[in-house]
């Protein structure tokens, strides 16, 4: 079992404070820089206490519960602290009263009792009984002869701290713990997929984005009174107004919860509210309210508003229906014709519920049709070659201050206005396929690896813009960079998820069940299709797919660990419409020793993989017999996870959407008591001869797999 070094929470705020420095120093406030510098001059048991303490979920911190054994001279350590300004006893807060509410019952009983507060409650009163009386004579407490005042400490540090977290996680909620059980090998996480980048532009939508996160995650917590003061903060535009993406789906989204729980106790202030929100729901609602008023002109209004130009799928489809019930009158959208004109749903298997675009992918080359992932990279890399020098090298585009590595007329979405007229000199070049790719490959050649905060120098998104550049119509391609040079705060995302390239390029947007389209996403597919783009929502359905091919797979190893074993034997199996397709099968040099044990249960000796081929002789057959394919196995995070560590080790991803033949045989074949293969074979009467030989297993498991799709199918066609 793996463990943590002593100084584990002291390494891992270092972790945090590394990636701030590397990407975030322009959202932090010149105090915060001192602090996270000051810090640093700490000595090191001073600096392991104030982590500890920051860390603590509560406000506030008793001496007793910090007995760590990396702090081997707590008073010391503490009395640095203090002295310097990072903790201030309970005593010594601005609210002290705010202790309370984190003391138990015996312990706000023990403040009364010590202080002859006068008439408190019976002693079996509930805690919030005892907690209202004891504020209620605060004024009453000897603060400074008071134990608990004295023992209770808190750090001014604790707010950046948490602001700190928001950075690094981009939302509220993360905490240091994570990194303790990525360590732990608890919690999977994407290293060799992570991009190290802020979260945020500027220190404006930083903090914005902070404070409603922060006002959002409160709100469970408000009485009614502080409900409705928030309310009343919210609808002040004078106070303070959302800026960015997040803080304004936050604020949308707060306000409506709010209106909601306002609503019987003001409902000027929850219309107010619903007002203010672009949340969907939120717009359903006023629009709702407003025809109860009997508000029939203004309602409509509203619904016209929402039908020239829709925020969101849900919403627009329920202002098309609610102005056709209620005024008598049929409306709909280039837009919604889009949507729901998209074609008969696609089945894909429930294997690629984690990744249906990849499923989507596979459907289209099943029938010669070459798809790629593009998404926002896609148009952010063309509109990034296309404008580089102005974007990155003219000096009207210069950063600001040290701190910011936006360019600044994309951070004021002034860039157009700016550089019309070289905008327009430059979208004049592009008359022909020839002329855009050439000046795209020129661009790409001069600046690859440059950092630079709006692409990912990814060779795979370039030779899909390369490709892009072929064949894309070139006027719609001019248009819509213009569209993005003059709105890039409103155009930079929300794009289709696939570039399918099927006599021409059109996008697909793909919809899973339950999923619908964010507003980003509505006004980016509005506005391709304007600027002249083919572009498809194509929705998924979960069925078995006939033709869906899988490939199934076992494998032998010298041991169960994929960090150090290694595979000694694999076999593969092609099957598509319930036929064998296609089969291959090797043994693998291990480059070790097979152990005793494991040729005792395989029958895999050292002699019998001396002369076969290493891993990385046979790693592309592998990929390519997988390749869009679903990847099943008996217990199959064994067999994936060995032959993805495989590929690890030779610096080659491994991506196949999978399936289980135990977890679906639970499902599926249910009342069996062992779902080991040997076990459910004997069973079910699946012949099994030399058991514990890849092929052998593998052949076994296509029959059980056979078993299992059948009820599968039978169940989607009832």
């Amino acid at each position: 079992m793996k463990t943590l070094p002593e100084k584990y929470y002291l390494t891992h705020f270092f972790e945090l404070v590394s990636y701030i420095e590397q990407t975030s120093l322009h959202l932090l406030s010149d105090e915060q820089r001192a602090k996270l510098a000051a810090f640093k001059r700490l000595d090191e048991q001073s600096q392991c206490l104030l982590v500890r303490v920051i860390n603590r979920k509560r406000e506030y911190v008793c001496r007793a519960d910090l007995e760590y054994s990396e702090i081997t001279d707590y008073d010391a350590a503490f009395n640095t602290l203090y002295d310097e300004k990072w903790l201030s006893l309970a005593a010594e807060a601005q609210t002290p009263q705010s202790l309370l509410a984190e003391l138990n019952k015996a312990q706000l009983q023990t403040l009364a009792t010590k202080h002859d507060l006068a008439c408190p409650p019976v002693k079996s009163a509930k805690k919030s009984v005892w907690l209202a009386f004891v504020a209620g004579k605060f004024t009453l407490l000897n603060l400074s002869d008071c134990d608990l005042y004295t023992h209770y400490f808190t750090s001014h540090f604790k707010q950046d701290f948490t602001y700190l977290l928001f950075l690094y996680f981009g939302k509220s909620g993360g905490a240091l713990a994570q990194f303790s059980m990525r360590d732990l090998g608890v919690m999977q996480t994407n290293a060799e997929r992570a991009q190290t980048n802020a979260h945020f532009d500027d220190y404006q939508e930083a903090q914005s984005a902070f404070y409603f996160s922060r006002l959002y995650a409160e709100l469970k917590q408000m009485s009614e009174q502080e409900m409705v003061a928030t309310a009343r903060v919210l609808t002040d535009e004078s106070v303070m107004q959302p800026v960015g993406q997040l803080a304004q789906v936050k604020f949308d989204h707060l306000c409506f919860k709010l209106a909601n729980r306002v609503a019987e106790l003001n409902g000027d202030l929850s219309e107010a509210l619903l007002v203010q929100s672009a949340h969907p729901s939120a717009q359903e609602k006023y629009i709702r309210l407003l025809y109860s008023q009997g508000e029939h002109t203004r309602c409509k209004q509203q619904i016209e508003q929402i039908l020239d130009a829709p925020s969101d799928e849900q919403l627009l489809f329920f202002a098309e229906d609610f102005y056709r019930l209620k005024y008598t009158s049929k409306r709909t959208s280039a837009l919604t014709d889009v949507l729901r004109n998209s074609g008969p749903k696609v089945s894909l298997d429930e294997a690629y519920k984690g990744d249906v675009e990849q499923g989507l992918v596979n459907h289209y080359a099943r029938q010669g049709i070459n798809a790629v992932h593009c998404e926002n990279m896609l148009w952010r890399t063309l509109f990034c070659l296309s404008f580089w020098y102005e974007l990155f090298e003219d000096h009207r585009n210069a950063f600001s201050n040290e701190f910011e590595s936006t360019p600044k007329c994309i951070k004021e979405n002034t860039f157009y206005r700016v550089f019309e007229t070289e905008i327009e000199r430059r979208l004049s070049t592009f008359d022909s396929n020839d002329e855009l790719l050439s000046w795209l490959v020129k661009q790409a050649s001069t600046h690859f690896g440059t950092h630079c905060r709006l692409l990912h120098w990814q060779p795979e998104v370039l030779t899909n813009v390369f490709e892009f550049a072929k064949q894309a119509p070139v006027q719609a391609v001019c248009a819509h960079l213009r569209a993005m040079s003059k709105d890039f705060k409103n155009l930079k995302d929300g794009y289709p998820d696939l570039m399918v390239f099927d006599d021409g390029v059109k996008f697909v947007e793909v919809k899973a069940p339950g999923d619908s389209l964010r507003r980003n996403q509505l006004i980016t597919i509005q506005t391709l299709i304007r600027h002249g783009f083919d572009v498809d929502v194509q929705s998924v359905e979960w069925r078995v797919d006939p033709q869906q091919p899988y490939v199934i797979v076992d494998i032998e190893t010298t041991g169960g660990k994929k960090e150090h074993d290694k595979i000694t034997e694999i076999a593969m199996i092609k099957v598509q419409g319930g036929d064998i397709v296609e089969e291959w099968q090797s043994l693998i040099n291990p480059q070790r020793r097979v152990p005793k044990y494991i040729t005792e249960l395989t029958g895999i000796d050292n002699n019998m993989v001396v002369d076969s081929p290493i891993f990385s002789d046979i790693m592309d057959k592998i990929d390519a017999f997988t390749k869009d394919a679903i990847f099943v196995a008996h217990n199959v995070n064994f067999d994936f996870g060995f032959i993805k560590a495989e590929f690890a080790r030779l610096d080659r991803p491994f991506r196949r959407a999978k399936l289980c033949t135990v977890q679906l045989g639970r499902k599926w074949l249910p009342g069996h008591a062992s779902y080991s293969l040997g076990k459910i074979c004997q069973d079910l009467s699946i012949p099994l001869q030399g058991h514990h030989r890849a092929y052998n297993d593998a052949a076994a498991t296509v029959a059980l797999f056979h078993l299992i799709n059948q009820k599968r199918i039978e169940a989607a066609s009832e």
